[in-house]
């Protein structure tokens, strides 16, 4: 299996810890200048581009206008204003979706406008791609990079500007709002036109954006944002995904799935550039005023949903990253391999388990996060196309089998060890995969130790080294040398047969064949073979023969 280098995982968390600061930064300002300037600096920084600049959408003139660039050098391009639909600009200023060009000039997929042409042709402009700025279902116009030789923006650079813009978005319209909000503030103290209770609503508005963005640089946690809301709404929220299960609330009993949402109340959607992340609910109906605040709280649900799955993308990455060192054996330095498990509550020097679980590649994410809930002392992850967990603690099956049992997960697990320290744990992994290889072979549930396979699996391990002697094997190469040229699989039918006690119907049912069929390949066998082969004293090293090709078989 081909393995993802180190290096690589490391940079993409460098580039998610950047990304995580920039929404950091963006969203801490207020400013609407000061948010464009870092947006446009942010992001061609990232992107290494020549240009970036920022659109602002006029929908009653139905065009998209460059309210902050930077690097762009002409006049005229820092002022260009697009229809929407035209050209690079305009066609993801509409908010359908991102959009890429490696040459604008000569992209007949594009909308062309002659007079717009010859501004991006003076400015020197090759290669476009941007992303919709989009806040609660509203596009507010485009982020876009540009340069001035053609390049092909990769669909990691495309979502990485999507990133940026969904954090930009709800940054820039934070600060659009609370803009929009002090100066009518200071209309009001001017004018004096209008009454108290208007002045405390725009004020409400005020401290709840005020409330809601130190919450979510601080500590982002939807739940958070919830009670913040509670107390400025004065009612309690929930807020449930896109299957209709509740993510978080702040009712003292979580209501049921089909209870979120109660008729006469009010919901808002929980939205991130295109991607729903949810709906926010409210119990009742509230004022007028008060729908807006409600939009406001669902807003910043959405980026802390948003960093929340950053950060645990990232602790994923780190874990499944130690795996690999930790499973592979490879020579890392003692202090940083120690100071990583620490975080894990582990320590090199403790007694270790390996333990891998069977799953279905649909399920594995489901089960990798169910897994880091249970609080265990233990790194956990994906290696190698299973489920993989190293622990140090010695009752890990109770709690496992617990969680599987509850959520009606079939439970099939081979276990290796305890190793003494990390250095045994490579060793450790190998006989909990062939003991979980001897589940999947029988299909049988449940969970088996490495070390009861005996004789068996230290003639695999041998093999799988490339250490078995080839004459343990020379008996039955009859047998494979006549799959391999007739494409029969009497390998496998005596392999299952003398694998189930000599059970004809028991070899059927794991094969799905009929008894008739397995006794015919079962004479064929004997025919090649010689009789005697199936009973002792020839069945042990048969049986041990036959089991080695298989694996082999399977490992390809």
């Amino acid at each position: 299996m081909t393995h993802t280098e180190p290096g690589a995982d490391r940079s993409r968390e460098a580039l998610l810890r950047v990304l995580l600061d920039t929404a950091a930064d963006l969203t801490a300002l207020r400013d609407v200048e000061a948010v464009l300037q870092a947006i446009v600096r942010r992001t061609r920084t990232l992107l290494d581009a020549d240009m970036a600049y920022v659109s602002l959408n006029d929908p009653e003139r139905g065009d998209t206008y460059l309210r902050q660039s930077d690097g762009v050098v002409t006049a005229a391009y820092r002022t260009l204003r697009m229809p929407l639909g035209t050209g690079v600009l305009g066609q993801v200023a509409t908010g359908l979706a991102p959009y890429r060009s490696a040459d604008y000039l000569t992209d007949t997929a594009l909308v062309h406008v002659p007079e717009v042409d010859e501004i991006v042709r003076a400015e020197g402009v090759h290669a476009i791609m941007g992303a919709p700025l989009t806040v609660t279902g509203r596009v507010i116009g485009a982020l876009v990079v540009a340069e001035r030789r053609p390049r092909h923006f990769s669909a990691q650079e495309v979502d990485l500007v999507g990133s940026i813009g969904t954090h930009a978005a709800v940054a820039l319209d934070n600060s659009l709002r609370f803009e929009q909000l002090e100066r009518l503030t200071a209309d009001l103290g001017r004018r004096e036109r209008r009454g108290t209770e208007e002045l405390a609503t725009v004020s409400r508005a005020l401290d709840l954006d005020r409330r809601l963005l130190e919450a979510v640089t601080t500590s982002p946690d939807a739940r958070r944002v919830l009670e913040i809301g509670r107390g400025v709404l004065g009612c309690d929220l929930t807020v449930t995904g896109p299957d209709g299960s509740v993510v978080a609330t702040t009712a003292p009993t979580p209501p049921a799935a089909d209870e979120a949402a109660p008729d006469g109340g009010t919901s808002v959607p929980v939205t991130a550039t295109t991607e729903t992340l949810g709906t926010l609910h409210a119990p009742v109906a509230p004022r007028a005023d008060d729908v807006a605040l409600l939009e406001r709280v669902a807003a910043h649900v959405a980026l802390a949903l948003l960093f929340a799955r950053a950060a645990d993308d990232a602790d994923l990455r780190a874990q499944s990253d130690l795996l690999e060192d930790l499973l592979e054996g490879r020579d890392v330095p003692r202090d940083r391999l120690e100071r990583r498990m620490r975080r894990r509550g582990l320590h090199s020097g403790d007694r270790l388990w390996s333990v891998v679980l069977d799953a279905p590649t649909g399920d594995a994410p489901l089960r990798l996060h169910a897994l880091r809930g249970l609080g265990l002392r233990a790194v956990v992850g994906a290696h190698d196309g299973h489920v993989c967990l190293v622990t140090a603690d010695a009752r890990w099956e109770r709690p496992v089998r617990r969680l599987f049992a509850a959520e009606g997960w079939p439970l099939r697990a081979g276990v290796g060890g305890p190793a003494d320290d990390v250095g045994g744990l490579a060793d450790a992994h190998r006989s909990a995969v062939l003991a979980l290889g001897s589940l999947t072979t029988l299909g049988r549930d449940g969970v088996l130790d490495g070390a009861e396979l005996g004789l068996l699996g230290a003639l695999l391990d041998l093999d799988r080294r490339g250490e078995l002697p080839r004459a343990l094997t020379a008996a039955v190469e009859p047998l494979a040398a006549h799959d391999r040229d007739r494409g029969t699989e009497l390998v496998g039918t005596a392999f299952h047969y003398l694998e189930t006690d000599g059970s004809a119907a028991r070899t059927g049912e794991l094969l799905h064949l009929h008894r008739n069929t397995v006794r015919q390949r079962l004479d064929r066998v004997t025919a090649i073979l010689g009789p005697g082969w199936d009973v002792s004293p020839r069945r042990l090293d048969t049986h041990l023969a036959l089991r080695v090709l298989h694996e082999r078989e399977r490992a390809r």
